[in-house]
């Protein structure tokens, strides 16, 4: 079933591209309108064009996307902002370049306005976009959730391995999304070493969380999923979380799941719950190596380079990356690295 969500970004290509296309058209049509008068035309269609998708660009984001609270929640109060400051601008050009029309002077100097407010309205739409695009790549949204709604094919019925599944899911997805935000709390205190190791250890819980979700959708279960809400301290008191929450994890849950996975003949789940176990271990020697650093003065001491394996989220430094992943061989090359 189509998800209303999924309005904005079907709108928000369109206004990014029409409006920075249609600034360029628009300084062309300045100087060369006696030889290529269809510039001014074409300037003239695509500022209306782009007029309508910054409109609708911004009405789905209001409307039709989720809310989220700590650094996601600002960042996407100013992403709000700058589309708003885009849709007006981009609204007052066209009006000014509709009544050029109208009175036939598209050569006056009120042109020159609507060449200014189209510029203000690209730079805007432009850092509008590049905020949307850190919302999805650094932050993930859209790509890892919680569980908000399962629907379960009414002849089957979850067995205890289905729900460790979405109990694992909703875990490592929080999991990623805290990461993200640790690390630009790192990142604003100066702590450039640490916030790599929070980058790289988002993408690897999000990895973790796809693989759950595989599993859950191959058991018949279809999950919808973002982000729960969640509290950024220090970057002190967000290691101690990150450690104690990976502690948790591998003291007292994954090998339980695997354990109930082995129980009920799911290969699968075995597979995808030992792949976050391995890591999580990993996860844990490399955040008690950063309180440490931190608490000693010596976080310059620290890896600056990390690699994630695609498949199984294992993370390496890079002291210890190998020509292929330990627990699922896949091959360095594909490793993602973070620096």
């Amino acid at each position: 079933m189509f998800n209303p969500a999924h309005f904005h970004p079907l709108m928000v290509h369109f206004p990014v591209a029409l409006i920075i296309a249609g600034f360029f058209t628009e300084v062309l049509s300045l100087f060369l309108h006696k030889k290529a008068p269809w510039l001014t035309k074409a300037s003239f269609y695509l500022m209306i064009l782009g007029t309508l998708g910054a409109v609708a660009g911004y009405l789905t984001g209001e409307f039709f996307t989720d809310e989220y609270s700590g650094p996601l929640g600002e960042l996407k109060e100013t992403h709000e902002l700058f589309a708003k400051i885009t849709m007006f601008v981009m609204i007052a050009a066209s009006l000014i370049g509709i009544y050029l029309v109208w009175k036939k002077k598209e050569q006056s100097g009120l042109k020159w306005a609507v060449t200014i407010l189209y510029f203000i309205a690209a730079l805007s739409v432009g850092y509008t976009g590049w905020l949307g695009g850190s919302m999805v790549y650094d932050h993930m949204i859209g790509i890892q959730d919680s569980v908000v709604n399962t629907s379960i094919d009414s002849t089957k019925k979850l067995n205890a391995t289905g729900e460790n599944l979405k109990a694992a899911l909703q875990g490592e997805t929080n999991a990623s999304a805290k990461y993200a935000a640790f690390a630009d709390k790192a990142t604003e205190e100066n702590l450039p070493q640490i916030a790599v190791l929070f980058k790289a250890a988002s993408k690897s819980e999000s990895i973790h969380a796809a693989n759950h979700k595989k599993v859950l959708e191959g058991m018949g279960v279809k999950v919808d999923v973002k982000p729960q809400a969640f509290d950024v301290k220090s970057t002190k008191e967000n290691l101690d979380a990150a450690y104690a929450g990976e502690k948790h994890e591998v003291e007292n849950m994954y090998q339980g799941y695997i354990d109930q996975a082995d129980a009920d003949d799911n290969d699968k789940a075995v597979k995808s719950f030992g792949y976050a176990f391995e890591t999580e271990k990993k996860h844990m020697i490399l955040y008690k190596t950063a309180i440490d650093a931190l608490a000693t003065n010596k976080v310059n001491t620290l890896t600056a380079e990390y690699f994630v394996c695609p498949t199984c989220g294992y993370t390496y430094t890079k002291k210890d990356v190998v020509p292929e992943c330990i627990v699922c061989s896949t091959p360095k090359e594909k490793f993602v690295s973070f620096k």
